[in-house]
């Protein structure tokens, strides 16, 4: 069917569990990021803190930081997280130690990344069809954005985008409409002439209908219900995209 048929001008997608997949359950990596982070600590610094103490204290304060992303719908950098930890504990600020850290809790993410099946054939038969391609991705952690960019340079998906948007690099997280609006300004598109395709109601589909969007769930392995929330469209494989973007 061709492109002109459909009155969506542009896509937008989600990244994590949309596009590619990672962990499900991430409080055994994150746990694992933590007790590496401290190890960088302890070779690094002078009279580095009881490593309990450290890990109890990263734990409770990554929950915090979690509820407060949720609850204002902006963005913690990993970098002034990981900063603040350094000065919580009396240690002195060292570069090449947060970006260690950095590259820490990237790592975690690669334990189980994996591409979703189809998803290269879906965005070439998008782009072929003539629709804009955008990414609006919240970035696990607030790690710094060229970390999931450099996910999508390995799989291939990065030449398929139009535009980018990563929470990191305009300080907010879906369902904020604000990072909706700031994608659609990119993509020259207004909000009824897209769709966003992402697997969470709570910030994705929400997200997307907030801010006038047409809403496509993504079935996931990452999934919580929320019967509040009412996605315009569902789709399972990718196959079946191109025809949802017809009907919309």
């Amino acid at each position: 069917m061709p492109a002109s048929i459909s009155r969506m001008k542009a896509v937008v997608f989600d990244l994590g569990h949309t596009l590619i997949d990672y962990y499900i359950d991430w409080r055994g990596p994150e746990n694992r990021a933590i007790s590496d982070f401290y190890r960088v600590i302890a070779e690094n610094m002078d009279d580095p803190p009881e490593k309990n103490v450290f890990v109890a204290t990263m734990i409770q304060e990554l929950e915090n930081a979690r509820s407060r992303r949720r609850m204002e719908m902006i963005e913690i950098p990993l970098s002034t997280f990981l900063g603040e930890r350094l000065k919580q504990f009396d240690l002195r600020y060292d570069e090449e130690v947060i970006q260690e850290g950095l590259e820490i809790f990237y790592g975690a993410l690669l334990e189980h990344r994996k591409l979703i099946p189809g998803t290269l054939e879906m965005l070439q038969n998008i782009k072929k069809n003539g629709y804009k391609v955008g990414l609006i991705s919240d970035v696990a952690w607030g790690l710094p954005s060229y970390f999931p960019k450099r996910d999508m340079t390995f799989y291939k998906l990065d030449v398929y985008f139009d535009d980018l948007v990563f929470s990191t690099d305009v300080g907010l997280r879906k369902p904020n409409p604000r990072i909706f609006k700031i994608a659609l300004e990119n993509l020259g598109v207004g909000a009824g002439d897209a769709a966003y395709v992402g697997n969470s109601l709570q910030s994705d589909i929400r997200g997307a209908l907030d801010s006038g969007l047409k809403a496509i769930l993504k079935k996931s392995n990452y999934f919580f219900p929320d019967d509040s929330v009412v996605p315009d469209a569902y789709v399972d494989d990718w196959s079946e995209l191109k025809g949802i973007l017809d009907a919309l």
